[in-house]
Parts: C-alpha cells; structure tokens; sequence
C-alpha cells in the first residue's frame, strides 16, 4: 500500500474553484499522517491497538495463507475489543473476521461476523483494496440480508436528525447496490444540502471514487475526515486513509504545449479558464474526457482550437495546442492540410498583418398601430474596421417616413398628417492595446425638430481582459419648432447631458455579465407645440378612454397647450447576462430599472435565445416587458376655474401624454438570419428579418385604453476584407 507520508503529493482540480484545491489536499494529507499517532494519545488506546493489530494480522498471517492463527488472533482481539473499544472500531474487527472465514470457506462464520459488525455499525464495510471479487459478492449478499432483517426506518438510530435526507440517504445506498453511481451521488448531494452526515459524506465519496469522479472523491474525504477527527474516531480515519491511498495513483494530469507568437491566448479546460502564466504548469485531474479551448491572434488573424482527448487513470496527458484560422482561403487550406507543426501552419498565413473588414447592411423597417400610425424607416449603415491596429469608422443612415391620424391628432382638430425625418451619424474609434476610446455624432431633421448629439466613450481591459470598465458621455442639443414657421420665429432650445458608466465581467469563456448605470439631465421646454389640453370644471370627470366627442362635450372652452416642468433628471441601472449554452444557442438577458425627477418608475425586461440551428441559419424568440408609474403631475382629468374677467385659472403642468401615465407593454416576436455565402469563407452576404407584435395597456388614459402595434425588419449585409 502506498503511503501517505512520504511527503505532499500536488493536486489542482479544475472542477472545484480553480486552482483552488491544493492546498485542502495538502491539509488532508497531512492531517491523515498525523492524526492516527495523536488519537493512541487521547484516550482512546483501545480503538487504536485494535486498528493496529488487524492491520498486522491481515498484512501477514491473511497473506500469508495462515488463515487458523488469524483467526485465532482476531478472535482475540475481539474480546479485548468488546471492553472499551468504539463500535466502528469493533464493526472493523468483526468484518476482519469475517474477511478470514470467508477465504476458508466458512460462509455460515463470515456471515455472523459480518451481522454483527453491521449490528455495531450499519455503515460498516470491506476495505476498499485487499479484497476478493468473491469475497466482496458474499458480503453485499450478507449486507442485503441484514437491511432486510433490520430496516433503517428510524432517523435518529440511522444518525440523523432530518427525516427528508434520512430517505435520500437510502435511495443513494439503494443505487449504489444497483449500480447506479450517478443517482447514488445525486441522492447523497441532496441528503447533504439538508443536514451534514460524515457517513453520507463516506458514501458520496464512495460513489465518486466508482464512477471515476476522482478529484471530487478526494475532496469529500477530506470533508469526512475534519469530522472523524472531531469526534475522535480512529476507525473511520483508519479508512479514510485506506481509501486516499487507493484513490490518489489513479488520478491524472495534464500539461499543455503552447505554441509561441500567439496574442491574447486564452485556453480554457472543460469550460474552465486557464490562467495564461500557469500554462507551463502540470495539473491534476479526472481520468475520462475532456475539452480544450483555445484562441488568439496570430499575425492579425483570429485563430482557434477545440481538442477534445481520453486519459487514462494514472496518465499524463501531453496536450499540444495548434491554432489554425476559422476561415481560409483555398491555397491556405491546401497549406494547413500538409503542414505538421504550429511553425508549418504559421508559414501558412499572409506574413502582414494589415487586414481590415468591411461591414455593410441595408434594411428596411416598418411600423403600424391601431392608433392609425404609420412609419416606414429605409437605413443603410457601414463600418471600416483593422483588428491589427484598432482603429475603426462607420456612417449610418436613415429616414422615417410617418404618417398618423392618432387621437391626439383628431383631438385637436388636425388633419392626418405626414412627416418625414433624415437622421445621419458617424462614429470612429482607437484601440491599439488595452485602452481605448470612440466617439461618435448625429444629426436628425424634421419639419418642427432638429436634433444634434456628440459623445465619446473611454475604455480599458484589466485582469486578462476579464474585466472592461467603460465610461462615457454625450451632450445633445434640440430645437423644437413648428411646423411652417421658422426657427428664428418659433424655436424652443431643449438640452440633455448624459454621463454612463458600465464594467463588463468574463464569467467564463461562454458567460459574460454587464452592469451599468447612466445619469441623464435634461433643460428646456419639450412641451409639444401641437397638443391642447381639455379642462373640466371641479367635480367633472371623463371615465378612463372617454371618446372625443364625450370629452369635448364635458370639457370647458378654454384649451391650453401642454406645458411640462423645463427640468427633468432620468436615472438608470442596468443589468445584462449573455451566455452561450450547450453548442448552439446565446441566451441574452437584460434588466433595466429607471426613475426621474417627475416622479415616473419603471422597470424593463428583455430576452432573446439565439438558436443556430446550422453554420448558415440562425433563428431567435424575443420577449420585452416594461411597467412604469405615472408622474406626479399627470392627471387624466386637469381642473380648471373660470374667472368673472373671462380668464381661467389652471394647472401650471399638465398633459395628456399617455407615455406619462401608469401603463405596461408587452412585445412578443422573432427574427431569423441565412447566410447566403459559404460560411468558412472571408467574405459573408446574410439575409435577416424581425418581427414583433406590441401591446401596451393604459391605465389612466384619456380616448385610448391601449394600443396594438406590429414592427418588422428586412435587411441584408455583407461582411469582407
């Protein structure tokens, strides 16, 4: 048997926290080597001599064939035992004894042997080497006879105080007899979660240790150990070393050859980053199947690699990490086929690295409401893009062609109308390291609006680029006017200066999560110069959706325009999550809670689950809530006094703006993307389309109650370089 003392054996486990179980090895293996010397001085002599002289007689006289003097022996050691030893210490004994008389032939003796080993322990059980495939077969067959004749059905006997993990516990147990290792671990995890047990913790460690799951075995003994070292109980540290030993020869390792010239390498094991300075390092692991990962940049180009390999129990495993690019031209094809080594493959690709890419898109938009709104929205876009120098520009542009009869424009007595808006931006960035910053510009016009924006971002990679801080700000400046009149004569200067601020966390190489927040602070009047205001003397009111013509006829002949505070201050935080789950779809999630100096409240949500049902197509669901509170100036029915000098008292702020009032929307739909070109080559030509359905629910809302809409896009775009 090996021994555990002849100094630490190193162990990483790259299925706990990594890197992170060395040191709790370390202290199992130390603790194992120290504690049983200290228990023969606590008190407790009698279990340790007992341990002691089994061990001697098994390791001599057993194999040495001289199975009468060993029984003789334990026999002895039994009566000594019976006087002050602990009951796992004489279940040990006793299942010693019947170990002897089963190997002889005696089953009538190795069953009474191990019925009463049982009846002082019922966890007891064979050491986990040393024994027989025979011998193990007629002590399974005794133990499921002692289960029958004596059922655990109490708890507290059992060792437990939990009645729920008591019954898990004997469905692991049930398991494990069936062969059924996955249910037995699963069961014992629960049992666990509910109260801790140092046998379940044994039994959990048992069923590891059988279906290969080494490393979780190993940490679980050390689990059960802290506990049998508080208690005091020599047999069961007796067996847990017994079963260290066994388990540690059959774990396995792994390096990794890296290759060199690569940039921003990134290797990840089993879903598990590696961190880059210990690539050169040897690591523990589980024998059986595993996955690596690995990407960079070589000479400008993004490279990768997915290997999966088998290793053996007690195997090394020399993983040697070849990057090739993911998409190559014909000659460079040909080229990687022949070649043998990274520094063939690396011969293989352009020798400058001056690539830039070219995104470009159109698409078409349009949108329809029950309100009778209208809007058709044509843009183009394009980007320039070097990944090798990391600079990029892009332009974008679009027009909204709107045309509306909504009740607001019936309202107020105004005929269908039509609009069109030209909105034009441009941005550009600067990334050449781990530091970087984009800006950006807009500018939109209308008949009665024009609108200008400016911002820039700033960046920077930390931590291996697993953390990305980002903060920003924009400035926009608006004049609202009106329609056929000039700005110089009716022209209303409406400001907003917004300040963000996000970081955004690598949770593993297919997670990543983003939380931001963002200040917004807004001065100037945005009342709308079209919108007139219907006041009610004091105890008239309008139900929720009152038509047009019943609030014309409720309401008095004076007719204000909306008037808005000429200050608002917006404040957000939000939250996404994008992972990649099993191979071929992205969940993306994201919150947003919002609040304002008006008093409004609201809460966003939003989902999409990416499917790649192949390399060519790409299919999605998307689903968006939001509710929000009114402000605390809106009111469905504004009260006004009519003076005797004709003029009217009325409400400095007021509107019938329904996006200001208590309201939710609900937005169901979908999108799907075909790649038309061949998906490994440089240059991809996709079709994409959207569709969404829009439901909003107003709750205090005059002439509306809710609102029905339907947005959908079609487009193509073109990736190259």
């Amino acid at each position: 048997m090996r021994s555990l003392c002849r100094g630490p054996t190193r162990l990483v486990s790259l299925k706990t926290r990594p890197w992170a179980f060395l040191g709790r090895l370390l202290l199992l293996l130390s603790l194992v080597c120290l504690v049983l010397p200290r228990v023969a001085f606590a008190g407790e002599k009698e279990d340790a001599a007992a341990i002691a002289a089994v061990d001697k007689i098994l390791a001599t006289d057993v194999a040495n064939a001289n199975f009468g003097e060993a029984k003789r022996k334990i026999r002895a050691v039994l009566d000594k035992c019976k006087r002050g030893c602990s009951p796992s210490t004489v279940a040990r004994v006793n299942i010693a004894s019947g170990i002897v008389s089963a190997q002889i032939g005696q089953t009538e003796d190795a069953k009474t042997a191990w019925f009463d080993a049982l009846n002082a322990d019922p966890s007891a059980a064979l050491p986990p080497s040393g024994v027989s495939q025979g011998v193990r077969a007629q002590f399974e067959a005794v133990q499921k006879q002692w289960l029958a004749a004596n059922p655990q059905d109490d708890t507290a006997k059992a060792g437990w105080v939990n009645k729920q993990a008591f019954e898990l516990s004997k469905a692991a147990v049930a398991a494990e007899g069936a062969g059924n290792f996955a249910e037995c671990i699963e069961k014992n995890k629960a049992a666990l979660t509910l109260e801790e047990n140092m046998r379940a913790r044994l039994h959990l460690a048992l069923c590891e240790g059988k279906s290969g799951k080494i490393v979780d075995a190993l940490r679980d003994n050390a689990k059960a150990l802290e506990t049998a070292r508080a208690k005091g109980d020599a047999a069961t540290l007796k067996l847990i070393q017994e079963r260290v030993a066994e388990l540690l020869p059959r774990l396995s390792h792994v390096k990794f050859e890296v290759p060199t010239g690569i940039q921003e390498l990134k290797v990840s094991f089993d879903d598990r980053p590696v961190p880059p300075a210990r690539l050169s390092e040897s690591f523990t692991i589980d024998p059986g199947t595993h996955t690596v990962h690995a990407e960079g940049i070589l000479r400008g180009a993004r490279v990768s690699s997915d290997e999966k390999f088998d290793v053996k129990e007690g195997e090394t495993a020399l993983v040697k990490i070849t990057l090739k690019p993911a998409a190559l031209t014909q000659g460079q094809l040909q080229c990687m086929v022949a070649a043998k080594t990274q520094e063939e493959i690396l011969a293989c690709l352009p020798q400058e690295g001056k690539s830039l890419v070219v995104h470009a898109a159109l698409d078409v938009s349009a949108y329809t409401d029950s309100m009778s709104v209208h809007v058709l929205t044509p843009a183009v876009r394009g980007t320039l893009v070097s990944p090798t120098q990391g600079w990029n520009v892009g332009v974008n542009y679009l027009v909204d062609v709107l045309t509306a009869a909504s009740p607001d424009v019936v309202a107020s007595a105004s005929r269908r109308f039509h609009d069109v808006r030209h909105v034009i931006g441009v941005n550009g960035g600067y990334k050449p390291g781990n530091y970087g910053a984009q800006a950006y510009a807009s500018y939109s016009r209308e008949r009665d609006y024009i609108s200008r924006t400016i911002g820039l971002s700033l960046s920077g990679d930390f931590i291996d680029k697993q953390f990305t801080p980002q903060i920003g700000a924009s400035y926009t400046w608006d004049t609202i006017g009106r329609t056929g009149t000039d700005y110089d004569v009716f022209g209303k200067p409406f400001d907003v200066l917004e300040l963000t601020g996000s970081a955004t966390v690598i949770m593993s190489p297919l997670s990543l999560f983003v939380l931001g927040g963002g200040v917004a602070l807004e001065n100037g009047d945005q009342s709308k110069p079209y919108r007139y205001i219907p006041l009610f003397e004091p105890g008239v009111s309008v139900p929720v959706g009152g038509s047009i013509s019943e609030v014309n006829e409720k309401r008095l002949p004076v007719k204000p325009l909306e008037q808005l505070p000429l200050d608002r201050q917006r404040y957000s935080v939000t939250a996404r999550y994008v992972s990649r789950v099993k191979q071929n779809a992205t969940l993306r999630l994201e919150q947003r809670l919002y609040l304002d100096s008006w008093g409004t409240k609201g809460s966003t949500t939003d989902a999409r689950y990416l499917i790649d049902v192949s390399p060519r197509v790409r299919v999605w669901p998307h689903a968006h809530f939001h509710i929000q509170t009114a402000t605390s100036f809106y009111n469905r029915i504004y009260g006004a006094t009519l003076n005797s000098n004709g003029s009217a008292t009325i409400p400095a702020f007021r509107t019938t703006d329904r996006e200001l009032s208590p309201m939710f929307g609900v937005t169901l739909g979908g999108g799907a993307r075909y790649v038309l070109t061949d998906p490994s080559s440089k240059s991809q030509v996709a079709l994409f389309t959207a569709a969404d359905a829009l439901y909003n629910q107003y709750f205090n809302a005059l002439y509306v109650t809710n609102r029905l809409a339907f947005y959908g896009t079609l487009g193509i775009e073109a990736d190259f370089e």
